[in-house]
Formats: structure tokens, C-alpha cells, sequence
């Protein structure tokens, strides 16, 4: 994989989770929209990978439930 495509692909997975830890999206798959929607065309072939999906739905599980307890303290 060429440098820049391999930078590219770390970019993807660094703002796929950022957006699972806000606590806004409620999986993989949500996350993949709104990156592409953001211009980012590879997130697509990127969230083929069951672990990538595992490892967001995960993190947007454990926000979404941080998000609630805050909200309802």
C-alpha cells in the first residue's frame, strides 16, 4: 500500500472514532455515512472489515450510555 493511501486509510479510522466517542451515532454503520458524506469515499471498502465494525459499534455503545447517565444526572 502506497504512503499516502496508507495515511489516508489512519485519517478514516481516526475520525470514525472520534465520531463513535461523541456519543451522536449509533454504529458502524451511521459512522460510515457521515464520512462519506464528508468526502472521505474509501471509509466504504475501510468498514468491510468486521473488526473496524465491531470496534466503532463498541465505542458507540459505551458513548451513547455515557451520554444518557450524564443526562439524567
Amino acid at each position: 500500500m502506497r504512503r499516502r493511501s496508507v495515511e489516508r486509510c489512519a485519517q478514516i479510522e481516526t475520525e470514525a472514532r472520534v465520531l463513535a466517542r461523541t456519543g451522536l451515532y449509533r454504529d458502524a454503520r451511521t459512522i460510515e455515512m457521515a464520512l462519506v458524506m464528508r468526502g472521505f469515499r474509501e471509509a466504504t471498502e475501510m468498514f468491510g472489515n468486521r473488526w473496524t465494525q465491531s470496534e466503532l459499534d463498541r465505542l458507540c455503545g459505551e458513548a451513547i450510555r455515557r451520554r444518557q447517565e450524564k443526562m439524567a444526572a
